[in-house]
């Protein structure tokens, strides 16, 4: 999960070569690689959760929704980046409820 400026396609076909040639630069590729999945279509395997500029705005979301991925331990990303936040989680046990 991340925000890209490159096309979405673009962006894909990076983690798509990196798979290709067994690089551990790409965290979906690497997850691919150790466990033994195989590769599939841009639509069976990305979604784009929002389309925005670039802003402190974005930056928030982003945040959030690698919170909620790391809450239900469904992530890729590298969990020292992602820090506790009460707000996130009020708002997570809010729509639990």
């Amino acid at each position: 999960m991340g925000q890209t400026e490159r096309g979405f396609e673009a962006r894909y076909n990076e983690h798509k070569q990196a798979f290709r040639n067994n690089c551990h630069t790409s965290k979906f590729a690497q997850n691919l690689l150790e466990h033994a999945h195989s590769s599939s279509t841009i639509n069976n395997t990305m979604k784009i959760l929002l389309y925005h500029k670039k802003s402190a705005h974005l930056n928030t979301v982003e945040r959030y929704c690698l919170h909620v991925e790391f809450s239900a331990d469904s992530h890729l990303n590298d969990s020292q980046n992602i820090f506790p936040n009460p707000i996130f989680d009020a708002i997570l046990k809010t729509h639990q409820q």
